[in-house]
């Protein structure tokens, strides 16, 4: 055993430092600069634990400031949004929605007439504009149908406990179209495998159907107000 010079301390024979106040049980320049260089790895973890929790810090705030101006924006965009639809609404009123969907009716046969243009370097989009062109008053219909759901469930209760059982019809409408759309594309360019997702995809419509009626009665049971407006 080695006694501490400092404190007295019993050491180990092989003890480079006191165990109770650190002193140096050698003399020698290397037990000395090993001692300097343990305080010194010593100093640096500490440093760098307390450098890492003040990052983590750093960090964490930053996290809780974006998210609070997240939710900030968000609001601001759902108040603009809704001030932006009272507008429209008390502008045009009832006509609203026939107004969106003829705006709908002329960009979608504005870009049909584009594809029409000949043009050698792509021909196909003129046998493409060939085969939407028959579709373009469904799809008015549709929209118009959508719009007006969107309308009248804004404007009255009653309406909008139907409102999926409508979205739901949109949504099977526009599937169905699309199904029909591709038929058309297999018939025109002899492809089998594209004939066959089109009778897939008309065969799963009633499915379809009942999924985003399901998801529309649910996400409107999670939505709706405590205070269900008074009929007028």
């Amino acid at each position: 055993m080695v006694n501490c010079p400092n404190c007295g301390t019993k050491n180990d024979e092989d003890a480079l430092f006191c165990t109770h106040c650190g002193t140096s049980l050698r003399s020698d320049i290397g037990s000395t600069i090993e001692h300097h260089a343990k305080q010194f790895a010593d100093n640096m973890e500490a440093a760098g634990k307390k450098v890492g929790e003040r990052m983590s810090q750093a960090a964490k705030k930053i996290q809780d400031d974006t998210q609070v101006r997240a939710r900030h924006l968000e609001r601001r965009m759902d108040r603009m949004n809704r001030n932006a639809e009272n507008w429209y609404d008390s502008t045009f009123k009832f006509f609203g929605p026939l107004l969106s969907s003829f705006v709908f009716l002329i960009i979608f046969r504005l870009v049909l007439a584009v594809m029409e243009i000949p043009s050698a370097q792509t021909p196909d989009l003129n046998i493409i504009a060939g085969i939407l062109l028959p579709y373009l008053l469904p799809l008015f219909a549709v929209s118009l149908l959508s719009n007006y759901t969107k309308y009248l469930s804004r404007k009255y209760y009653s309406v909008r406990i139907f409102s999926p059982l409508l979205y739901a019809v949109v949504v099977a409408l526009l599937f169905w179209i699309l199904s029909r759309i591709l038929y058309d594309v297999s018939v025109q360019y002899i492809i089998s495998d594209l004939r066959a997702s089109a009778a897939s995809l008309e065969s799963s419509l009633p499915s379809i159907f009942v999924f985003v009626l399901l998801l529309g009665y649910v996400i409107l049971f999670i939505n709706m107000p405590r205070e269900v407006e008074k009929k007028p």
